[in-house]
């Protein structure tokens, strides 16, 4: 895990920012043979800002979390111009799943569907559960001169 780094500029303000903005991110999951394999998700996150996922049994990266739980999340708020000079989070952690009939499926429905009611066209079809990352690590790249890097613990985010 590595050490937090001092940091000169409000990086909680910044990772709360792109979290609360944040409608979709790029999830990272690994193959059965340890390759990566990268998706887009749709976000909600939870009370200490823990993002939560649905995903589908058809959808590869659920195999893949399923096997291994190990996933990394980007998470960026791209504006106009050069998008390399906008914020960025990636988080790292492991996922828990929530399936129907699990009491953490319908904290995680509730909290997801808040987020995106037109996702209860396919919430409540077969094969579809949630998903909620327990981030590990953090890394801020705020723009120019703006990063940091530690453990999500060190946030003090609550959940």
């Amino acid at each position: 895990m590595p050490e937090p780094q001092a940091a000169s500029f409000d990086h909680r303000g910044m990772i709360r920012e792109l979290i609360a903005a944040a409608r979709h991110g790029a999830l990272g999951t690994l193959t059965g043979d340890g390759a990566p394999f990268t998706s887009l998700v749709a976000l909600a996150f939870d009370d200490g800002l823990r993002p939560i996922i649905i995903t589908s049994h058809l959808s590869g990266h659920t195999g893949h979390m399923e096997r291994d739980n190990r996933v990394a999340l980007l998470i960026s708020d791209i504006g106009k111009g050069d998008p390399l000079a906008h914020p960025r989070l990636t988080l790292t952690g492991v996922v828990q799943d929530g399936r129907p009939g699990d009491p953490l499926y319908d904290e995680l429905r509730g909290i997801y569907l808040a987020r995106h009611p037109k996702a209860a066209l396919y919430v409540e079809l077969p094969g579809f559960w949630f998903w909620r990352i327990e981030p590990r690590t953090v890394a801020l790249n705020g723009g120019f001169g703006k990063a940091w890097t530690g453990p999500w613990s060190a946030l003090s985010f609550g959940a």
